[in-house]
């Protein structure tokens, strides 16, 4: 990232030529942190593993993200390939390793139920965005999950479009993830999109895409790896986002 180019796209918010904003759900709207860390300390703690939690917090996310759309059968025949190079399972035969990954993958679910809430700002954020820009989630969980949530809170209102797991051609890092959105709007420039999300796949898709990409720090992926992504910005919360757009170039 460089500042001339954060600095531009603050620029664009101001003139009004960001047409679409594109929100990921979980880590980004959702906070999901504490039914991970959870689910990781339950499921290590059942069967006695020692490991730095983080950093395999952040491994496993990693996985979360790219499973938690799809049913467990499909879950395991990609699991080989899914959770080699999570460090801390490495010493596990492939069929514990399996069980400790769904058991995982399972009660991170049922936490999330249980714990996610919507990140504090989301509301007055939204509300700001929508009265100016066609807002949308493209996430890799469930779209009734989804609304789920957003209608706990108020908040379905301000989005033109919800397109869960269930609703995508493919998944995020792939452009093809963006394809619902691009039907609705065929005529519009990439550079009036921008992709905010937690994850690199977030930033390498809306890269791909030609968007503008901003990163957030809130979920799983923390800011070094996100740097690595090179998004336009990197920003810690919503309230940040917020303040950003409203009031100021970055220094």
């Amino acid at each position: 990232m460089t500042m001339t180019v954060a600095n531009q796209l603050v620029e664009q918010f101001k003139k009004k030529s960001i047409r679409c904003i594109i929100f990921d759900f979980d880590g980004t709207l959702l906070d999901v942190k504490k039914a991970l860390k959870d689910a990781v300390i339950e499921v290590f703690d059942y069967y006695k593993i020692i490991a730095d939690i983080d950093h395999t917090i952040q491994e496993i996310g990693t996985v979360l993200e790219s499973i938690q759309g799809h049913p467990i059968p499909k879950i395991l025949l990609q699991s080989y390939d899914l959770f080699k190079n999570i460090s801390s399972l490495q010493k596990f035969s492939f069929l514990k390793k399996l069980r400790i990954a769904v058991k995982l993958f399972t009660r991170y679910l049922d936490y999330s139920k249980e714990e996610a809430t919507i990140f504090p700002g989301t509301k007055e954020l939204l509300e700001h965005l929508s009265k100016q820009h066609d807002l949308y989630i493209v996430s890799h969980n469930q779209t009734k999950s989804i609304l789920d949530h957003l209608e706990k809170e108020g908040l379905t209102k301000y989005f033109k479009g919800i397109f869960g797991a269930d609703k995508l051609i493919e998944m995020k890092p792939s452009i093809k993830a963006f394809q619902p959105i691009f039907e609705l709007h065929d005529s519009f420039k990439a550079r009036e999109f921008v992709m905010i999300g937690d994850m690199p796949s977030d930033i390498e898709a809306g890269q791909e895409a030609g968007f503008w990409t901003i990163a957030l720090t809130s979920g799983v992926s923390n800011e070094e790896v996100l740097a690595q992504y090179n998004p336009d910005i990197i920003i810690h919360s919503l309230e940040e986002l917020l303040e950003l757009i409203n009031n100021k170039k970055i220094k």
